[in-house]
């Protein structure tokens, strides 16, 4: 008799890069032939700019969540139950509630994947929440610098490091021919895709973008993402605008499926200058692996685990606007973006590729 798993996690809509990992985590079990899966969506954002943000909506969805998980958990009354849980802030306290709550109804064995990183801050302010919910438990993390995230409350036998992955999107014939493409375009072109908030550096690789210009350097810049803020969309304008940038650089949006893909095959560099206090791994750099870009990124959390300095990419150490400039500076060399696009792409078929994380991911539970 297959075990029953009861899947709990933020999923898409909307669409950021937890979210969609978990929609992942949660096709491969619904595919795979040794678990009953249920689920429920945890998050009641319509949209990116609502994420940690309060609202109505989110307190109709708390109730409801509440009452989805006492009637599954007495009617399905599962074996496992799989758990991504906010890690600060009022998600923090949202799910600490429903931890308790499945305590109360079931004894059953929890695991908790670790989609977000436990700060400094949260620690200090949440520490008897985050001992409560996680202590004696069994987690997944993104990287095995995110495990002193964990601070000893769970035992190192039950923590199981999992980096994230993605499906290979691209046949060799695929990506040859993008490849092939590229090294006709001897500008750089430059691309942001995540969300358009400050803290995901936005406004670094823009100013960057004005000393490229200043340089008389040739290239183009494109911004997507959805704003979380009206002010940072003012802003974004104000500088374009100031610095006589419009020709260079433009936003076009929130870009998703065929849409977001086609950026991504038609740039030459992804730049992710990112200092989110929560960020744990960047999925977007392995988006940009898949299509064979060099990424340029902070290194911060997993991120120096995933791009091989002066080899895939650069990792920036200080994360200044000079130095993200510098960096797009050495790839206007045709030949040095090709090896490293191509060494980026190996590196996602190795590492980060769906099949792999597949079978490591169905062990863990099955582990559990």
């Amino acid at each position: 008799m297959n075990e029953k798993i009861l899947f709990l996690s933020p999923l898409p809509p909307p669409h950021y890069g937890s979210a969609m990992s978990s929609q992942m985590c949660l096709e491969i079990l619904q595919k795979s032939n040794k678990f009953e899966v249920k689920n429920i969506k945890l998050n009641y954002s319509k949209n990116v700019k609502d994420v940690g943000h309060f609202n109505l909506d989110k307190i109709k969805g708390f109730f409801i969540v509440k009452k989805q998980i006492k009637k599954l958990i007495g009617e399905f009354q599962p074996d496992i139950i799989y758990f991504v849980p906010a890690t600060s802030g009022l998600g923090l306290i949202r799910d600490s509630y429903f931890v308790k709550q499945i305590k109360k109804f079931s004894g059953k064995k929890v695991i908790f994947h670790i989609r977000s990183r436990i700060t400094e801050e949260s620690w200090d302010k949440n520490k008897k929440i985050l001992i409560e919910m996680l202590k004696g438990k069994k987690a997944i993390v993104l990287d095995k610098s995110l495990v002193e995230d964990l601070h000893n409350l769970i035992d190192k036998k039950n923590i199981y490091v999992l980096p994230n992955a993605i499906k290979n999107e691209l046949t060799q014939k695929e990506i040859d021919k993008i490849l092939k493409k590229r090294k006709e375009k001897e500008s750089l072109e430059i691309l942001f895709l995540s969300n358009m908030d400050e803290s995901k550096g936005w406004l670094k690789l823009l100013l960057a973008c004005r000393i490229l210009k200043n340089k008389k350097i040739k290239f183009k810049g494109n911004f997507i993402g959805a704003w979380t803020r009206k002010e940072d969309e003012k802003k974004f304008n104000s500088i374009i605008k100031e610095h006589d940038l419009k020709k260079e650089v433009k936003y076009l949006g929130k870009k998703v499926g065929k849409e977001k893909e086609k950026f991504l095959e038609n740039s030459n560099v992804l730049v992710f200058p990112t200092e989110y206090k929560l960020e744990t791994f960047g999925r977007v750099i392995i988006e940009a692996m898949m299509f064979g870009l060099p990424v340029i990124a902070n290194g911060i959390a997993a991120i120096p685990t995933i791009i091989q300095h002066n080899k895939t990419g650069f990792i920036l150490k200080k994360n200044t606007v000079q130095e993200i400039a510098d960096y797009l500076e050495k790839l206007q060399d045709t030949k040095l973006r090709e090896k490293m696009g191509y060494e980026g792409r190996e590196r996602f078929l190795q590492e980060y590729e769906i099949q792999k994380y597949k079978t490591e991911f169905l062990k863990i539970i099955e582990k559990v």
